[in-house]
Protein backbone atom coordinates (compact mmCIF):
# COMPACT_ATOMS: atom_id res chain seq x y z
CA UNK A 1 0.00 0.00 0.00
CA UNK A 2 1.20 3.50 -1.01
CA UNK A 3 0.89 6.85 1.10
CA UNK A 4 2.00 10.46 -0.31
CA UNK A 5 2.41 13.42 2.08
CA UNK A 6 3.74 16.45 3.08
CA UNK A 7 5.50 17.31 6.62
CA UNK A 8 4.39 21.29 6.49
CA UNK A 9 6.16 23.41 9.64
CA UNK A 10 3.09 22.48 11.40
CA UNK A 11 2.43 19.47 11.35
CA UNK A 12 6.34 19.00 12.31
CA UNK A 13 5.66 20.77 15.32
CA UNK A 14 2.29 18.98 16.10
CA UNK A 15 4.73 15.86 15.91
CA UNK A 16 7.02 17.12 18.16
CA UNK A 17 4.46 18.05 20.69
CA UNK A 18 2.81 14.70 20.15
CA UNK A 19 6.29 12.79 21.26
CA UNK A 20 6.88 15.13 24.09
CA UNK A 21 3.27 13.51 25.76
CA UNK A 22 3.99 10.12 24.55
CA UNK A 23 7.74 10.32 25.59
CA UNK A 24 9.05 7.82 28.40
CA UNK A 25 10.47 10.34 30.62
CA UNK A 26 8.69 12.04 32.79
CA UNK A 27 11.49 14.49 32.84
CA UNK A 28 10.32 15.85 28.65
CA UNK A 29 6.66 15.24 29.63
CA UNK A 30 6.94 17.51 32.71
CA UNK A 31 9.27 19.65 31.62
CA UNK A 32 7.16 21.88 29.65
CA UNK A 33 4.76 22.62 32.54
CA UNK A 34 7.34 22.15 35.21
CA UNK A 35 9.72 24.91 33.99
CA UNK A 36 7.67 27.49 33.40
CA UNK A 37 5.17 27.20 36.14
CA UNK A 38 8.64 26.88 38.55
CA UNK A 39 9.42 30.31 36.68
CA UNK A 40 6.23 31.71 37.76
CA UNK A 41 6.55 31.15 41.37
CA UNK A 42 9.76 32.24 41.08
CA UNK A 43 9.45 35.12 39.54
CA UNK A 44 6.29 35.53 42.67
CA UNK A 45 8.75 34.98 45.36
CA UNK A 46 10.92 37.72 43.61
CA UNK A 47 8.05 40.08 43.63
CA UNK A 48 7.27 39.12 47.83
CA UNK A 49 11.13 40.00 48.16
CA UNK A 50 11.19 43.32 46.41
CA UNK A 51 8.00 44.41 47.87
CA UNK A 52 9.50 43.39 51.76
CA UNK A 53 12.57 45.05 50.99
CA UNK A 54 12.99 47.08 47.81
CA UNK A 55 14.99 46.94 44.88
CA UNK A 56 18.46 44.99 45.45
CA UNK A 57 20.65 44.02 42.62
CA UNK A 58 21.41 40.56 43.63
CA UNK A 59 17.62 40.05 42.48
CA UNK A 60 18.57 40.57 38.88
CA UNK A 61 20.17 37.14 38.74
CA UNK A 62 17.24 35.30 40.26
CA UNK A 63 15.20 37.79 37.62
CA UNK A 64 16.87 36.49 34.71
CA UNK A 65 16.64 32.70 35.96
CA UNK A 66 12.14 33.09 35.98
CA UNK A 67 12.47 34.86 32.52
CA UNK A 68 14.37 31.87 31.41
CA UNK A 69 12.18 29.19 32.68
CA UNK A 70 9.17 31.20 31.74
CA UNK A 71 10.27 31.73 28.12
CA UNK A 72 11.84 27.59 27.85
CA UNK A 73 8.20 27.27 25.64
CA UNK A 74 9.11 29.63 23.11
CA UNK A 75 12.55 29.22 23.08
CA UNK A 76 11.82 25.08 22.55
CA UNK A 77 9.29 26.00 20.01
CA UNK A 78 11.68 28.54 18.25
CA UNK A 79 14.72 26.02 18.00
CA UNK A 80 11.94 23.08 16.60
CA UNK A 81 11.23 25.70 13.67
CA UNK A 82 14.73 26.33 13.14
CA UNK A 83 15.47 22.44 13.00
CA UNK A 84 12.70 21.93 10.64
CA UNK A 85 13.94 24.73 8.28
CA UNK A 86 17.12 22.60 8.04
CA UNK A 87 15.92 19.12 7.78
CA UNK A 88 15.32 19.57 4.03
CA UNK A 89 14.66 15.89 3.25
CA UNK A 90 11.38 16.89 4.98
CA UNK A 91 9.96 19.05 2.49
CA UNK A 92 8.44 18.48 -0.69
CA UNK A 93 6.05 15.69 -1.42
CA UNK A 94 7.27 12.38 0.10
CA UNK A 95 5.73 8.60 -0.19
CA UNK A 96 5.74 5.61 2.12
CA UNK A 97 5.19 1.91 0.53
CA UNK A 98 4.16 -0.42 3.07
CA UNK A 99 4.33 -4.37 3.10
CA UNK A 100 4.58 -7.53 5.18
CA UNK A 101 8.19 -6.92 4.94
CA UNK A 102 8.67 -3.26 6.07
CA UNK A 103 8.24 0.46 4.85
CA UNK A 104 9.88 2.13 2.70
CA UNK A 105 10.08 5.96 2.11
CA UNK A 106 10.78 7.95 -0.72
CA UNK A 107 11.34 11.83 -1.41
CA UNK A 108 13.16 14.05 -3.62
CA UNK A 109 16.25 13.89 -2.27
CA UNK A 110 16.20 9.99 -0.87
CA UNK A 111 15.23 6.66 -0.72
CA UNK A 112 15.29 3.74 2.20
CA UNK A 113 13.84 1.01 2.66
CA UNK A 114 13.11 0.06 6.68
CA UNK A 115 11.96 -3.59 8.07
CA UNK A 116 9.43 -4.00 10.74
CA UNK A 117 11.85 -5.08 13.14
CA UNK A 118 13.58 -1.90 13.41
CA UNK A 119 9.91 0.13 14.67
CA UNK A 120 9.66 -0.46 18.17
CA UNK A 121 5.96 0.95 18.53
CA UNK A 122 3.76 3.34 16.89
CA UNK A 123 1.17 6.61 18.63
CA UNK A 124 -1.33 8.52 17.20
CA UNK A 125 -3.53 11.16 17.54
CA UNK A 126 -6.30 13.30 15.08
CA UNK A 127 -2.95 15.32 13.12
CA UNK A 128 -0.61 12.20 12.56
CA UNK A 129 1.43 8.70 13.18
CA UNK A 130 5.08 8.47 14.44
CA UNK A 131 6.84 5.83 14.10
CA UNK A 132 9.42 5.05 16.69
CA UNK A 133 12.85 3.22 15.63
CA UNK A 134 13.62 3.55 19.54
CA UNK A 135 12.52 6.43 22.12
CA UNK A 136 14.57 9.16 20.25
CA UNK A 137 14.19 8.74 16.46
CA UNK A 138 10.59 8.58 15.04
CA UNK A 139 9.46 9.00 11.12
CA UNK A 140 6.34 11.65 11.17
CA UNK A 141 3.29 10.69 8.79
CA UNK A 142 0.66 13.51 8.84
CA UNK A 143 -3.03 12.30 8.62
CA UNK A 144 -3.67 15.87 6.84
CA UNK A 145 -3.41 14.47 3.27
CA UNK A 146 -4.58 10.69 3.80
CA UNK A 147 -8.31 10.38 3.33
CA UNK A 148 -10.26 8.20 5.96
CA UNK A 149 -9.99 5.00 4.38
CA UNK A 150 -6.04 5.46 4.15
CA UNK A 151 -5.85 6.23 7.85
CA UNK A 152 -7.95 3.38 8.93
CA UNK A 153 -5.97 1.05 6.62
CA UNK A 154 -2.37 2.15 7.61
CA UNK A 155 -3.60 1.75 11.22
CA UNK A 156 -4.32 -1.47 10.45
CA UNK A 157 -1.03 -2.01 8.84
CA UNK A 158 1.21 -0.44 11.49
CA UNK A 159 -0.95 -2.38 14.45
CA UNK A 160 -0.49 -6.06 12.87
CA UNK A 161 3.42 -5.23 12.12
CA UNK A 162 4.34 -3.09 15.32
CA UNK A 163 3.72 -3.46 18.98
CA UNK A 164 0.83 -2.50 20.58
CA UNK A 165 0.01 1.17 19.37
CA UNK A 166 -0.13 4.01 22.34
CA UNK A 167 -3.09 6.30 21.66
Amino acid sequence: MNFDYEISEQDFLNAQLLAIRNSSARFVRWGRLVFPLSGVVLLGFLAYALGQQGFSWRLIPGLVVCLIFISMPLLNKRKQKQFYAKSTSMHGKLSIAVDENGLQFQGPTFSSRVDWTHFCRFVEDANAFLLYQNPQVFNIIPKRGLSQNQVETLRALLSQNMAKPDR
